[in-house]
C-alpha cells in the first residue's frame, strides 16, 4: 500500500495528502482516498508531476468510476489566460458547481497547476454540506419544503459585477431542485444555492425570495468557512463537485501566466447540454 497521510485543512472540510507519489495506487490506497474524498469533499496534492492520463485516473479512482475506454471524455482543455483557446480566460467567477443547472451535474472536478506564475489568483471553495449542517434553525425552517431554479450563466444582484465572466449559451438551460438537495452518492443533504446559478426560490414572490437567497449566501459565504488555494506548479486539486463550490477572483489576461488543466468525472450525460459556451465580460 502506497504510504501517505491526509492532513485536514480546517475542521469543516478539505484536507492535503501528504508523500503521495505519482505511481500506480493500490486497491488499499484508493480506498483510503476515496474515504476521505467522501469525509472531506476536497483533496489537496502538491509537487506532483503527472500527465493527463494519470490525472483521469486518479480522480475516477476517487468515486470508484470505471471510464469506457473509448469515452469521449469532453474535458480535454485547460483554464487559462495564456493558452489559446483557454476556458474561462478572465474575469471573476461567482461561487457555483459545474453544470449545476443539469439533470445530472458530473461528481468530480480537479485542477493541476501546469503553468503557473506567481502572485497567481487562487481558487475559493465552500462546503454546502458544511453550511447545510450549520444552517440556523430559523432558517431551516424557512427553507423546508422550498425550490430553487438554477440556470446556465452568471446571476448578478449588486453594483459590483463588471469583472464578472459570462458564459453564454444560446440555450439557455435550467433545472428546480430542492434547497436542501440530496447527493447522489453520499446521501449527505446539502445547501443547493450558489451566487452564479440561482436565480429564484420558486414559492417566495421576489422580494422575499431575494431576502432569503441572500440571507443563505451570507451562511455559506461567511469568510470564516471558506478555503483559499494558493496555486503552484504541481499542484492537483480535486472536490466534490456537488458538496463543495468554487470560485475566483478577477483574472487578468496580462496577468501572471495561470494555466490549470481540468479534469472532471464521471462522464456526464451531454444530450442537449454539449453546447460550448462563449465567454465575454458583462458590466
Amino acid at each position: 500500500m502506497a504510504q501517505f497521510e491526509i492532513r485536514d485543512l480546517t475542521p469543516a472540510f478539505g484536507a492535503e495528502v501528504v508523500g503521495c507519489e505519482a505511481v500506480e495506487l493500490d486497491a488499499d490506497a484508493r480506498a483510503v482516498l476515496r474515504r476521505a474524498f467522501d469525509e472531506r469533499g476536497l483533496l489537496v496534492f502538491r509537487d506532483l508531476d503527472i500527465d493527463r492520463d494519470y490525472q483521469t485516473s486518479l480522480v475516477d479512482g476517487l468515486i470508484a468510476y470505471d471510464r469506457p475506454g473509448d469515452a469521449n471524455t469532453n474535458d480535454n482543455y485547460v483554464v487559462s489566460n495564456k493558452e489559446p483557446g483557454g476556458y474561462a480566460p478572465y474575469g471573476r467567477l461567482q461561487f457555483h458547481s459545474d453544470m449545476m443547472w443539469a439533470p445530472e451535474p458530473f461528481q468530480v472536478l480537479s485542477l493541476y497547476g501546469l503553468e503557473v506564475e506567481p502572485p497567481s489568483v487562487p481558487t475559493a471553495f465552500a462546503s454546502t454540506t458544511r453550511a447545510w449542517d450549520t444552517l440556523p434553525a430559523d432558517l431551516r425552517a424557512r427553507v423546508d419544503g422550498l425550490h430553487v431554479v438554477n440556470v446556465t450563466g452568471q446571476q448578478r444582484r449588486g453594483d459590483d459585477d463588471d469583472d464578472l465572466l459570462d458564459s453564454i449559451r444560446e440555450h439557455e438551460q435550467s433545472i428546480t431542485t430542492p434547497i436542501g438537495h440530496r447527493h447522489p452518492r453520499t446521501g449527505r443533504t446539502l445547501l443547493y444555492v450558489s451566487q452564479m446559478n440561482t436565480r429564484e426560490i420558486v414559492e417566495l414572490p421576489h422580494d422575499e425570495s431575494e431576502e432569503l437567497i441572500e440571507a443563505l449566501f451570507a451562511h455559506l459565504y461567511d469568510p470564516a468557512h471558506l478555503i483559499d488555494h494558493d496555486w503552484r506548479r504541481g499542484d492537483l486539486v480535486a472536490w466534490d463537485n456537488l458538496a463543495v463550490q468554487h470560485a475566483r477572483k478577477t483574472v487578468q489576461m496580462d496577468g501572471p501566466v495561470r494555466t490549470l488543466r481540468k479534469v472532471i468525472s464521471p462522464i456526464p450525460s451531454l444530450a442537449g447540454i454539449a453546447e460550448t459556451p462563449r465567454f465575454s465580460k458583462v458590466g
